[in-house]
């Protein structure tokens, strides 16, 4: 079994996925390990979405929705998702950088043949959902056949 080193500062190895989903088990999860020890481990499980610009109203423009605040100032844009038009670049290319990072490593450690089946999905969590339902069939005959 071949591994992948996720990137050259750290010292995180994730197995190569074999095409036979033999070790989907251990893959699984080092594969969601590696990704909480980047800190994008929410774009594996669906926590993680594209935040959301708040809409503009009635005669305000882009520049005057940059110092607005939300209805709920408790509630910060982290949590709920919704940031001002200003902040919705900054937090949208935040979110963009960890989708890229999930899915390079996952397409960097799945077979090329997996890969052409998943590369049309949207989001890392799609990709994510896409390879589990693939493999977790075929290690539970696996399991059976033990």
């Amino acid at each position: 079994m071949s591994s992948i080193k996720f990137s050259s500062d750290d010292s995180v190895r994730i197995p190569r996925l074999e095409a036979n989903g033999s070790n989907w088990v251990l893959y699984k999860v080092r594969l969601t390990w590696a990704a909480a020890a980047k800190g994008v481990a929410e774009h594996l499980d669906g926590k993680s979405s594209a935040p959301v610009a708040l809409p503009l109203t009635a005669g305000q423009d882009a520049t005057a929705a940059v110092g607005a605040t939300p209805k709920a100032p408790d509630v910060t844009a982290a949590q709920t998702g919704v940031t001002t038009a200003g902040g919705h670049t900054a937090a949208l290319a935040t979110w963009e950088k960890g989708e890229a990072a999930v899915k390079q490593l996952i397409a960097s450690t799945i077979p090329d043949s997996l890969f052409m089946k998943i590369r049309n999905l949207a989001t890392a969590h799609e990709i994510w959902e896409a390879i589990g339902k693939e493999f977790e069939k075929k290690s539970r005959m696996v399991t059976v056949d033990l």
